[in-house]
């Protein structure tokens, strides 16, 4: 199935070394969990977007909220929140 216009513009922000995998993750509607980072300091938003059972991260957002509302509007499926 192709890629919606927002994945699309989703994957091209994204390292280059990271789309064949971010596209496979977004195809298949992957689980994600969202929970507050600690690993990257201020330098990154505090909530993560990460696919569920793995390390890779699909984005970082201000709020849980937003970090819902993005998983949901690239087609990821939200399986827990940890606030």
């Amino acid at each position: 199935m192709p890629l919606t216009v927002a994945q699309a513009n989703h994957v091209a922000k994204v390292f280059p070394e990271c789309r064949a995998e971010m596209i496979e993750f977004l195809e298949t509607g992957a689980e994600v969990v969202i929970y507050k980072q600690d690993e990257c300091g201020s330098d990154v938003l505090p909530y993560a977007i990460a696919v569920a059972g793995t390390a890779f991260w699909v984005d970082c957002c201000a709020t849980p909220g937003e970090a819902t509302a993005l998983a949901s509007s690239l087609g990821l499926k939200v399986v827990d929140v940890c606030r």
